[in-house]
This record gives structure tokens, C-alpha cells and sequence, in this order.
């Protein structure tokens, strides 16, 4: 039985025992850099999706940025022609108020020459 025992275990590990222990050790080596490998490889890819999603972050940051500085040249932009055209409207205000001033004398006496020169004949019919 001892003999058919150690025959069977013979064609289950037909190496011997230093062989077996040297591919035991081989394999988990190979394992281990397969996993080596993969957790590079996993490690590359992350700090290329960040890498990828901070561009995109960058890229819209830009844009919300130039949207920002153009929202705010336009605000800006608008308040420096409405605060031009109030000005030009009150300089317009006050040249006619000026040109009134000047020539209210005149238009009183013209008004005043009309009146007083009226044509006080009848007509002929």
C-alpha cells in the first residue's frame, strides 16, 4: 500500500521536490509582475483621465472666463454710451437754451413789429 501510495503521488508531482518549489517560486514571481504591470498601467491611465480632465476643466474655465469679460465690456461698454449720449444731450439742451437767450430780444421785437404794423385797410373785393 506504502509503495502504490508513493507511486500515485508520483503521478500526481511526477518532479521532484526542489523542482516544484522552483516553479511555485517562478510562478508567484510572474504573478507578481503581472501585477506590477497592471497597477502601472492602471496608475497611467488615471493621471491620464485627470491629466484629460484637467484640460477640460481648463478649457471651460477659459470659456466662462472670456464669456465674463464680454458680459462685463458690454455692461461696461453700455454705461459709457448711455453716460456719452447724456452728455451730448445736455450740451444739445443747453446750446438751445443759450441760442433762445441770445435771440428771445429779437423774436420779441419781430413778434412786436408784426403786431403793431397790421394793415388796417379793407380789402378790395
Amino acid at each position: 500500500d506504502e509503495a502504490e501510495a508513493e507511486g500515485s503521488s508520483l503521478l500526481l508531482f511526477p518532479m521532484s521536490g526542489q523542482e516544484g518549489i522552483d516553479r511555485l517560486l517562478q510562478a508567484e514571481q510572474d504573478a507578481t509582475e503581472i501585477v506590477a504591470k497592471a497597477r502601472k498601467e492602471k496608475a497611467a491611465r488615471i493621471k491620464q483621465a485627470r491629466d484629460e480632465a484637467e484640460a477640460e476643466v481648463k478649457q471651460y474655465r477659459s470659456k466662462l472666463e472670456q464669456q465674463f469679460q464680454e458680459s462685463q465690456s458690454m455692461a461696461m461698454g453700455g454705461s459709457d454710451k448711455s453716460v456719452a449720449l447724456a452728455v451730448e444731450t445736455e450740451k444739445g439742451l443747453s446750446d438751445i437754451t443759450r441760442l433762445a437767450e441770445s435771440n428771445r430780444v429779437k423774436v420779441v421785437r419781430e413778434i412786436l413789429t408784426w403786431v403793431s404794423s397790421v394793415d388796417t385797410t379793407p380789402p378790395v373785393a
